[in-house]
């Protein structure tokens, strides 16, 4: 049986040879990682091997991450690098403060069912790639409407 850590090992070899992303782990926190290439994000990956699928979501790697500039999400994988979650930034936060209990280590324990309501997990590691290019999409067209249409400062 694998582990939550050799989960996340797992995913991050196939992010790098997936031929759309470079990635490198940061100095944020052990499961932090810049993604570079077609996208340019930042990720907060956990991952957890058997049920009951309960993650630790570190509180301070998540104000860190708050501090960047780069967009960051939280992917939660489960029983394998193929099976998980792809949070975006703004979904976390509300779970934290709606949702998410606090445990006493400082880490925020979503789980699956209610602690994930308004998402569906991804069954293969080429639907976590099309998720990835749909937000890089999504950024390259804010991009190009605020280029044509600049703001008046």
């Amino acid at each position: 049986m694998q582990t939550g850590a050799r989960i996340v090992t797992d995913f991050v070899a196939a992010v790098d040879v997936s031929g759309h992303y470079k990635i490198t782990r940061t100095s944020l926190s052990q499961n932090v990682f810049q993604i570079s290439g077609d996208a340019d994000v930042l990720i907060y990956v956990k991952g957890r091997a058997e049920e009951p699928y309960t993650w630790g979501v570190t509180a301070n790697v998540i104000t860190r991450l708050e501090q960047q500039e780069k967009k960051w999400f939280v992917i939660l994988l489960y029983e394998s690098k193929n099976t998980g979650y792809f949070l975006p930034a703004s979904d976390v936060l509300e779970y934290m403060q709606t949702t998410w209990p606090l445990g006493a280590d400082g880490d925020y324990k979503p789980a699956t069912g209610g602690y994930l309501r308004n998402h569906q997990p991804f069954f293969s590691f080429a639907t976590f790639l099309e998720l990835m290019d749909q937000k890089k999409n999504k950024q390259r067209l804010v991009y190009q409407i605020r280029k044509k249409f600049p703001t008046k400062r």
